[in-house]
């Protein structure tokens, strides 16, 4: 498909071509007819410029991708993140940061990003824009945020809190056994330690028990500091699966042993049947 440019259209092409944004939304369409005197709304230079191919659809509405020159054709980039993208460029008070699986593919230790990408909302009103698009679950960080390829990201030691916190948030801790060795292979004891300050003891307790074999070191740090007092449940109150005596943990939810984890990521013995 060849995309030609009009004349009327070559100001607003160009400054497009020299941010070379990823998003572009009809506010931003808007401000750059203001600037270059074309009194054509936005919502119909949009048209034109999907109609030539210049801008594709998202899932937002009022938000396009934008293809540079550079490109083959009229062909989306496939960024995954796409969506996520999409949504900050309409909504910039957005309070979030990518979270389990699709986390560990941002931080490099996951091998692919999940379909629906997961997210953990900060807030109430960010958690109902997220659920539109992405799988999402409350959970607010201690830690900041890490910025990874123009978007916000759990920390390491955050997600493997949010999954502490809200364990049965997590959509397969079964597929999760691929990334999360290396994942805690990432992990700073002080940053984790920062990350658990004042959570209650039940997080505490699950996130020790969940780290003691890949990384016993910070799960040792973390038994000494808050030494386990009550009994926890790891998942839903049902029949047991295992019942860990040093961190007085009520297992009914994991598919695998955490004790008998090494701390390079393959397992001995850690596969149980789970019927």
């Amino acid at each position: 498909m060849t995309r030609t440019i009009s004349t009327s259209m070559a100001g607003v092409l160009e400054r497009l071509e020299l941010e070379r944004p990823t998003i572009v939304t009809s506010e931003k369409l808007s401000e750059i007819l203001q600037d270059e005197g074309i009194r054509t709304p936005a919502l119909v230079v949009a048209a034109r410029l999907r109609e030539k191919g210049w801008l594709l659809p998202t899932p937002k509405r009022g938000a396009w991708e934008f293809v540079p020159a550079s490109s083959a054709g009229a062909y989306s980039s496939n960024d995954p993140l796409l969506v996520v993208k999409s949504l900050m460029s309409k909504h910039a008070t957005i309070c979030f940061g990518l979270t389990f699986q699709t986390a560990a593919w941002m931080h490099g230790v996951a091998d692919r990003v999940p379909a629906r990408l997961e997210s953990a909302a900060g807030d109430i009103q960010s958690s109902r824009l997220l659920r539109q698009r992405l799988s999402s679950s409350m959970f607010s960080p201690r830690l900041m945020y890490n910025e990874i390829k123009g978007v916000p990201v759990l920390a390491p030691e955050s997600v493997i809190v949010h999954m502490t916190e809200k364990p049965r948030a997590v959509r397969s801790w079964q597929s999760a056994l691929e990334w999360l060795p290396d994942l805690a292979a990432l992990l700073k004891a002080e940053l984790l330690q920062e990350e658990l300050e004042y959570r209650c003891d039940a997080v505490v307790a699950r996130t020790g028990y969940l780290l003691q074999g890949m990384r016993p070191d910070i799960a040792d740090a973390v038994y000494k500091r808050d030494t386990p007092k009550y009994k926890t449940w790891f998942g839903p109150r049902a029949p047991l699966l295992r019942h860990d005596n040093k961190w007085l943990i009520a297992d009914t939810m994991l598919p695998f042993d955490p004790g008998k984890m090494d701390a390079i990521g393959s397992t001995t013995g850690c596969f149980e049947d789970v019927v």
